[in-house]
């Protein structure tokens, strides 16, 4: 699961991003097995996901229903930009009357709900910092959570001059060819800070640059036919470049 809180200077990081653990970044057959491994639950009812977007505090709107009970909750989240509503969120049922709701963030981590009906037949809905691993494994693995690539045009170059505290200045993103055929080289700058690091391309993916709705911040990630991975956050921040790590690809 996309979930990584740890915030890292873009002088301290290493390749050793690659094999680093956490939520969501399990090794491959770990990960395969687990989500092999689990079976959706017929669902006893149904679940509604809406979304309000333009606003000032988008918000994720949920009806659950089972037989003639309904119950409906909203929740402000930052959701993530220029996507598909479809794109948005994946259902799991891990039981009849329980529901996980998985949504995109908009640094590409995920927030979930879960959705269930109590012993005294009451239903609920409420916001969970984790759910089971088997679920998000799901989520984010067979049902392809955060895989979907946004509308936003990927690149090799990305450029915007940006004003972060008192500093105005170019921020730069592109990548270069590094001396493996398995690796790729990302160079980023602004304010006179420019630094190169050689990461792995597993077979398979393209290295890409993805933009976003605001000019400090782009994305970089692994692009494959089904879709674009994210795996680095980076962003202009009090005038800093700041690197965030958002997943993995094995």
């Amino acid at each position: 699961m996309q979930h990584f809180s740890k915030v890292i200077l873009i002088t301290a990081l290493s390749t050793s991003l690659w094999a680093c653990g956490g939520a969501g970044t399990q090794s491959g057959n770990s990960q395969d097995s687990t989500a092999t491994a689990f079976t959706p639950a017929k669902p006893a009812g149904t679940v509604q996901v809406s979304f309000e977007q333009d606003t000032d505090t988008p918000k994720v709107k949920i009806h659950f229903a089972i037989a003639d009970k309904t119950i409906d909750k909203s929740f402000e989240l930052p959701l993530a930009q220029d996507m598909d509503s479809e794109d948005l969120y994946r259902t799991v049922w891990d039981q009849p009357t329980s529901c996980y709701i998985g949504v995109l963030k908009n640094n590409r981590g995920t927030r979930y709900y879960h959705a269930s009906q109590g012993e005294d037949g009451g239903l609920k809905i409420f916001q969970v910092g984790t759910p089971p691993e088997a679920v998000w494994h799901y989520a984010e693995g067979e049902l392809g959570l955060g895989k979907a690539t946004n509308k936003s045009k990927l690149t090799d170059h990305y450029k915007k001059n940006v004003t972060s505290g008192k500093i105005i200045a170019d921020f730069i993103v592109r990548l270069e060819p590094a001396a493996s055929k398995d690796s790729v080289q990302l160079y980023t700058e602004f304010g006179g800070l420019n630094e190169r690091k050689t990461l792995q391309v597993p077979g398979g993916y393209a290295p890409k640059i993805q933009p976003t709705e605001d000019p400090d911040h782009c994305i970089f990630g692994l692009q494959r036919d089904d879709g674009f991975d994210p795996v680095l956050d980076i962003k202009v921040e009090n005038a800093k470049l700041i690197l965030k790590e958002l997943g993995r690809v094995q």
